[in-house]
């Protein structure tokens, strides 16, 4: 195997292991190198992890930034040296980027080349990541997938390994989120599933994602996508996994079920490029996972929503302003369709610690949702997380 493939941890990259026993082993068939300890530990977690969430990293955001490093991951589902590799002529920031190629001839039975984390019990997440497609990834109408949070399932229980909860594929040149759930504890093939239009694949340019997830298999599930900094998906109060005792597990790189029995015509080699991935847990936020060629214009350190009689409250602060403009300040009845109800001119340019307030005098009855659309000098923007209230 290419020594490139897993060098030694730099100061640079942090592990995406976690620490204790309870997660250090999944016996999944299609992950290499694995052990048993985790199975032992997952059922005496099992109401910790579904109930509250625990958080178990040691570090709130784990980054890869792929310079000179690949870093460790808890599974490495690759065949060939040249499978996962670094690059450093195509890269969105810093010195390089992770190559990912897939040839049909790799592996008879399991075509894919993969990077993934451990499973873990963290109820809530934040995930930022860059996609490149080059010009030669053909229009394939056959859907494969490209991120994946995959789920352990509960193999002491009888149950067997299933398809990802949720994953971001591909299928003739579009973006597509597939979302699978099932309240039941043992899940079988009874899953509800949708599949979900989240734009374009344009060629030969970087994609900036990023995720905000908050698991559940119940009417409590979040999962809100951005795509460049527009807010694409805000699926709010909908179930989004399966009930099993540790939550789903990031992983990236392509994987092609199809070319096991049926194949299109003419595509025999996959290639892309990921850089600047950061997972975050429920301290993290969208400025700080997003990947960041040029600095945002503001860091968003706190958002915060609150009834104060018949109105509502808006507090945000932030730590450095970058050239910011303004801040829109948005209300939705049903996450989907966006009115502006208010401004605050922003500092423009600061390192210090600013306070935000904004009081919205007319909340509609029911469920108001609220976010920030945060406006630079030049009009680029982005937009904060979501938050709700009930009146």
């Amino acid at each position: 195997m290419n020594p490139r493939i897993l060098p030694a941890l730099s100061r640079h990259i942090l592990t995406c292991s976690v620490f204790f026993s309870l997660v250090s082993g999944c016996k999944n068939p299609d992950v290499i190198d694995q052990n048993q300890k985790g199975l032992d530990a997952s059922a005496t977690a099992e109401s910790i992890a579904r109930n509250t969430g625990t958080l178990i990293d040691e570090e709130p955001i784990r980054r890869y930034h792929f310079d000179d490093e690949i870093g460790n991951w808890y599974e490495n589902s690759t065949c060939c040296p040249w499978s996962i590799t670094l690059n450093n002529s195509i890269k969105r920031a810093g010195a390089g980027s992770l190559k990912v190629e897939l040839k049909r001839e790799d592996t008879p039975n399991d075509h894919r080349a993969e990077l993934g984390c451990s499973p873990n019990m963290n109820k809530e997440g934040w995930y930022g990541f860059s996609l490149f497609f080059p010009s030669s990834f053909a229009k394939e109408s056959i859907e494969e997938s490209i991120v994946q949070w995959n789920s352990l399932p509960d193999l002491k229980e009888g149950e067997s390994w299933r398809s990802a909860p949720l994953f971001l594929g591909v299928l003739n040149d579009r973006y597509v989120l597939e979302i699978r759930s099932d309240a039941n504890r043992i899940t079988t093939h009874n899953f509800s599933f949708s599949r979900l239009d989240l734009g374009p694949v344009e060629k030969e340019t970087w994609h900036d994602w990023v995720f905000h997830i908050k698991w559940a298999y119940d009417n409590t599930g979040v999962i809100e996508v951005w795509k460049n900094g527009h807010l694409v998906l805000s699926r709010l109060n909908q179930p989004n996994s399966y009930n099993d005792a540790l939550f789903p597990y990031f992983k990236v790189g392509i994987y092609k079920w199809d070319w096991t029995t049926k194949a299109t015509a003419g595509i025999d080699s996959r290639t892309m490029f990921v850089d600047e991935i950061s997972i975050g847990n429920h301290t993290a936020d969208f400025n700080k996972v997003s990947p960041q060629a040029a600095p945002l214009p503001v860091t968003l350190v706190s958002f915060a929503v609150a009834k104060l009689g018949l109105v509502s409250q808006l507090k945000w602060s932030t730590t450095q302003e970058v050239n910011a403009d303004r801040f829109v300040i948005q209300r939705s009845t049903n996450a989907k369709n966006w009115q502006n109800v208010g401004e605050k001119v922003a500092n423009g340019v600061s390192k210090n610690l600013i306070n935000y307030t904004f009081t919205d005098q007319k909340p509609v009855k029911g469920t108001s949702y609220y976010r920030l659309k945060i406006v630079d000098k030049d009009q680029t923007y982005a937009y904060s997380s979501i938050k709700s209230l009930k009146f």
